[in-house]
């Protein structure tokens, strides 16, 4: 079958695997936390700390964008008339007070020398309009990113098998992985990079997004037909320097020597390698401390640059990301235990958000279905009332 553009497509029988998922993933957590005072998330587990900072949106020239846009897509005057970026959170130029949680990607605490993926999870603060009806929140926008572009499980089955190996244990996690090599070397390929700091680490959203929605649009029917968007982006956050002209930031390594020696000491148990937090806490508490992030979007344009299969990779050189914004953290406090339980409670999810920027795809379909079934166990774990963050928590 030819595939469209701005198009996500079901897998055959995907919805089966829903219910399936809720009670594997009702499993996970009772086999992790029934015996512990309180829960984690089963995946991105550990925390490093919640930060303060400011998403600004700028005032997008739109014409441009949409010009070079149809010099690399095969659009018609109807499609491209179609796209809007002024809209939702891109609609007008704004600040907004965001709270950044970082974390590790593993479903356990680990060290920090640990081959992992990284995460950053901005939740924009102040976000109006229409809300997609799985919100858990009434005006926030939450961006999830991590520093790898691709995610390494391939389709909803593949998805529903490896996470029914974890469930029962990590050898048949491990014995799931080895019979599907592909999958495994993606796995190992975007847990390689072991930055020195996150503050100066590129993230990426790996999932797409709609930008826009077509006047027809029913929720419902994504997972049973196929749904077509006026168009489909995905996220980037990349470090660039706080001065003009913001030239980006290179990556940069944990030295091999810093981590052998972290690895050392945590096995003689004489401490934990908590690097990522520790360097956040000491990097911000700097009086001049600021970093910045170019906030980019990515169109698809062309149908070989899969909106269900997040493994594979949307090249830059076919479709760039055109900036549309600056996330910029500066000078704060940030070692507070309030402040870290604070960040173990925040909730985040794709669907927390505006209409316009419905998540689609395989993997946010299924994150539709797994993420409340976790928030909602570790806050009743707690005992928790939830409370929407409003920017102007102080610890």
């Amino acid at each position: 079958m030819d595939k469209k553009l701005f198009t996500e497509y079901p897998e055959q029988d995907e919805r089966q695997y829903y219910d399936r998922l809720v009670e594997q993933a009702k499993k996970r957590m009772d086999n992790l936390f029934q015996n512990q005072e309180r829960a984690l998330r089963d995946t991105h587990a550990k925390s490093h700390a919640a930060v303060k900072g400011t998403l600004e949106i700028f005032d997008i020239d739109e014409d441009a964008i949409k010009r070079e846009l149809n010099q690399r897509a095969s659009l018609s005057s109807s499609q491209l008339n179609g796209i809007s970026l002024k809209q939702g959170l891109l609609a007008q130029p704004k600040q907004y007070p965001v709270w950044i949680r970082f974390a590790n990607g593993r479903t356990k605490v680990e060290h920090d020398y640990v081959s992992d993926t990284r995460s950053m999870t901005v939740k924009v603060i102040g976000v109006e309009g229409e809300r997609l009806t799985q919100s858990h929140e009434s005006k926030t926008q939450d961006i999830i990113t991590q520093n790898a572009e691709i995610f390494f499980i391939k389709t909803i089955r593949d998805y529903y098998g490896f996470f029914s190996a974890v469930v029962k244990s990590e050898k048949a996690a491990l014995t799931w992985l080895l019979l599907h090599p592909k999958q495994f070397l993606a796995l190992n390929k975007i847990t390689k990079p072991i930055p020195k700091s996150l503050l100066t680490e590129r993230y990426w959203s790996g999932s797409a997004y709609a930008l826009g929605i077509n006047p027809n649009f029913d929720a419902s029917q994504t997972g049973l037909v196929p749904v077509e968007y006026p168009a489909v982006v995905k996220y980037v956050f990349t470090p660039v320097s706080p001065e003009p002209p913001h030239n980006r930031v290179p990556f940069q390594e944990r030295p091999k020597n810093d981590r052998d020696r972290a690895k050392a000491l945590a096995e003689n148990g004489a401490q934990p390698d908590n690097y990522y937090r520790d360097e956040l806490i000491q990097a911000l508490a700097q009086p001049d401390a600021h970093y910045c992030w170019d906030f980019g979007i990515q169109f698809q344009t062309h149908p070989k640059m899969s909106i269900d299969d997040a493994t594979i990779v949307w090249q830059e050189k076919e479709s760039p990301f055109f900036t549309v914004g600056r996330l910029t953290v500066k000078h704060q406090v940030i070692n507070f235990e309030k402040q870290y339980d604070f960040c173990e409670n925040l909730r985040f999810s794709p669907w927390n958000g505006l209409t316009v920027h419905c998540p689609v795809g395989a993997l946010n379909r299924l994150r539709s279905v797994v993420y409340p079934v976790v928030a909602s166990y570790r806050h009743q774990k707690r005992g928790l009332v939830y409370q929407e963050p409003t920017g102007n928590e102080n610890f």
